[in-house]
């Protein structure tokens, strides 16, 4: 008998660990937005600093100074990064309203991101915050 109880624990363990797993692995989230819904986000006093999550964890892992696939877009420094932004094709890019959509092969950036982005770009594009 007391194996019967340990194999039905056991089977239950099992099986609530297959649920589980098959619940988990059923979630599927595009992007910040459709996992969290609305949220507040920040444009006021936005930096380069503050957006360096951007530039260099998604977009200099391809344009970056040692290789890229346009020498005109390079995201791995303040200064490559004002000057790419300076061409024009970055925000449609990122908007997806251009001819290429950024990041390639990758879910588009977050609204709040794309929001940030611009604010930056409208307030000159500023290094550091002021506050």
């Amino acid at each position: 008998m007391k194996n019967f109880a340990r194999l039905a624990v056991y089977f239950s363990i099992i099986t609530g660990s297959a649920l589980l797993v098959s619940l988990v692995d059923g979630c599927t989230f595009q992007n910040e937005e459709d996992y969290f819904g609305e949220t507040y986000c920040d444009t006021i006093d936005v930096s380069y600093e503050d957006l360096t999550y951007i530039f260099t964890d998604i977009c200099a892992t391809c344009h970056n100074s040692i290789i890229t696939p346009r020498p005109d877009i390079v995201m791995d420094s303040y200064e490559n990064v004002k000057a790419s932004i300076n061409t024009g094709l970055v925000l449609p890019a990122i908007n997806h309203s251009g001819d290429y959509k950024m990041p390639q092969g990758r879910d588009k950036l977050s609204t709040c991101d794309i929001s940030k982005i611009e604010a930056w770009v409208n307030a000159g594009m500023p290094e550091i915050s002021e506050n």
